[in-house]
């Protein structure tokens, strides 16, 4: 069942354009950089930005963080809204419960494809990234932000790394993705649902005055993986980051299940 969730979700042909979109991204950062250089905005931009034309490495970071903040959240809540209140729109979740499967086991089904759809559509962009940025920028020995140098080997290693972290750190948009699709047969409305709680929550995290409140947001730990690219390498943001999305998974199955392991299912 598993596996046939991953086959629906990668065959889809919205799902497949919303990865080549991702694609692109590290394409056209990495051309806008080669054509006008990283050093036109009196050094503003994301973080490793200013060092892209100094190593191909620092795209797909810079990408990882570009597109976090709205693009990949979007497309993961697309995803993960769609499922379960798509197949309620659609009519074939009727008949998929008919099988013998437990709403709970479907449940848990719809959620870890989500999750692997999101570390997918995060493992595109850094490469997509290596690739661009070996065609248009130097390539070796990678300069961290502490200055010091480790091995091209070792820079991509780590950016898979964060192609993994980032791809975890949005586990709570799924969770709550798919939460809201058990409630409403709109798809469109289960998006809505995951990608405004995203939203506010990067709204709402560097405010001074909620910097109480700030640990509890589902955003506060996602460029946890800048500091894999420090000397010595800092996890603890990362771990921090494990165990606030597990919070917020925990949050979104049990709103989740409570809700839809007694829904009447009519169409």
């Amino acid at each position: 069942m598993f596996v046939e969730e991953l086959r629906l979700i990668f065959s889809r042909i919205r799902n497949v354009v919303i990865l080549i979109l991702l694609f692109l991204v590290p394409i056209i950062l990495g051309l806008v950089v080669d054509t006008f250089g990283a050093h036109k905005g009196n050094g503003q931009g994301p973080p490793f930005f200013s060092q892209i034309t100094q190593n191909s490495a620092f795209l797909s970071l810079t990408s990882l963080v570009t597109v976090q903040g709205f693009l990949l959240p979007m497309a993961v809540a697309f995803v993960a809204g769609d499922s379960i209140a798509g197949e309620a729109q659609n009519g074939s979740l009727r008949y998929l419960l008919v099988a013998p499967i437990s709403r709970i086991r479907l449940v848990l089904i719809k959620v870890s494809a989500g999750i692997v759809f999101g570390i997918a559509a995060s493992a595109v962009i850094v490469v997509s990234g290596w690739i661009t940025g070996l065609l248009l920028f130097p390539h070796g020995p990678v300069v961290t932000l502490s200055g010091k140098l480790i091995t091209e080997a070792k820079g991509f290693e780590l950016s898979l790394f964060a192609a993994l972290a980032v791809g975890l750190s949005m586990i709570s948009v799924v969770a709550i993705s798919v939460m809201a699709s058990t409630y409403t047969e709109s798809p469109v409305a289960a998006v809505a649902v995951g990608l405004a709680v995203a939203i506010v929550s990067e709204i709402l995290d560097p405010i001074p005055q909620l910097s109480g409140i700030a640990p509890l947001l589902l955003s506060n730990y996602w460029q946890a993986f800048i500091s894999f690219f420090r000397s010595p390498a800092d996890f603890v943001p990362f771990y921090k980051e494990l165990l606030s999305q597990f919070c917020w998974l925990l949050f979104g199955l049990s709103g989740a299940l409570l809700n839809f392991r007694n829904k009447d299912i009519l169409n």
